[in-house]
């Protein structure tokens, strides 16, 4: 798909027809990654070719100069005069030998090109083509043409095959989504189990649970001293009362609603210290894990500090933090208790 996305910008931006060889063999090798992209993807989706194989609807006014160049009898599919041009305009313009499917080459023929044409002796301003020399009449030159607006319609055409993939895609999630939303989460259970089953639901649905798993975190964590259990009580009953909420969302397969219900896990109050939002960076980025000797010049021992600077500059307020003690989920409890106690202070002045 993003080959496909690449080479519908190409094309969109390349509307006209070419002025150099360069620009026509480019248009080319874009038109050929469209045609072959969809058929790939068609085929890997349906298991089977599109439907368009036997088509002569674009290139048969090919011309030979002033002439026709097909007749009913030699008359190529559309696809297959199109792998012929490919072939001759930059895939293998030295030795294109003749194929049981290209009716208009002899037996054991060879066609080489020396280059591709845009501008025709008869200063028809649409017509491209390629040049040709062949192994049995070493003689004669060959110059096809062919509209350049047929080349166009051709390859719209077979891009268009791609919105019966695009539905049969819309199709395939719809029904997955009904299938995922009929598993309605099971209320009947205590706060954290409600949590563990909604972070069960959105790993099968490959969503992100990060932010249940942070809630789950918050609500299980052990507190290490005795009188942060008030305030933290306070934060962990205000995500409880979230919970109902969320499970709404997950029935509903509405994920950013679920952000925004448990978006009091990254409140930040209105106002806050000078450097509450670096500390607050540095604090959950740098404290993954307590390592047994924290290096003096580590992130950790930067986080560290940053956490004792929030504490005093802010923390202290409503908790306390022992940042050389304390286990980092710990630490980061404490903050967002909080962070989201000022914010729920300031919210009443």
């Amino acid at each position: 798909m993003d080959r496909i996305d690449s080479a519908i910008d190409y094309l969109n931006a390349h509307i006209d027809k070419p002025q150099t060889e360069e620009g026509l063999i480019c248009f080319l090798v874009f038109a050929s990654m469209i045609k072959d992209g969809v058929e790939k993807l068609y085929e890997s989706i349906f298991s089977r070719k599109p439907p368009y194989r036997d088509d002569k609807q674009y290139f048969k006014s090919a011309m030979f100069y002033d002439k026709p160049y097909f007749t009913e009898e030699t008359c190529p599919t559309d696809d297959v005069f199109f792998e012929y041009i490919r072939a001759l305009a930059f895939a293998h313009p030295y030795e294109t030998s003749h194929r049981r499917e290209r009716p208009f080459m002899k037996k054991s023929e060879t066609h080489y090109c020396p280059w591709v044409i845009v501008n025709t002796y008869d200063f028809d301003s649409d017509k491209v083509g390629i040049r040709i020399y062949s192994n049995i009449d070493e003689e004669s030159i060959t110059d096809i043409t062919f509209p350049f607006s047929a080349l166009k319609e051709y390859i719209r055409y077979r891009y268009n095959y791609i919105n019966e993939l695009t539905q049969w895609v819309k199709n395939q999630k719809s029904e997955q989504e009904e299938k995922w939303a009929s598993h309605q989460i099971n209320r009947n259970q205590n706060p954290v189990d409600v949590l563990m089953e909604i972070k069960s639901v959105l790993d099968e649905r490959f969503q992100d649970a990060d932010t249940i798993e942070t809630a789950i975190a918050y609500l299980t964590c052990p507190l290490s001293v005795e009188s942060n259990q008030e305030n933290v009580t306070v934060f962990r009953d205000a995500i409880v009362d979230e919970i109902p909420k969320v499970c709404d969302c997950i029935d509903n397969l509405d994920y950013e609603g679920m952000e925004e219900a448990f978006s009091l896990l990254t409140v930040v109050p209105d106002s806050v210290h000078q450097m509450c939002n670096y500390q607050l960076e540095k604090i959950f980025t740098y404290l993954d894990s307590r390592s047994e000797v924290v290096d003096e010049f580590s992130n950790e021992r930067w986080g560290l500090k940053q956490a004792r600077a929030f504490s005093n500059q802010f923390a202290k307020k409503w908790v306390t933090i022992d940042a050389e003690h304390m286990e980092y989920d710990e630490i980061k409890l404490l903050v967002r208790t909080a962070c989201y106690l000022e914010a729920k202070e300031q919210s009443e002045v």
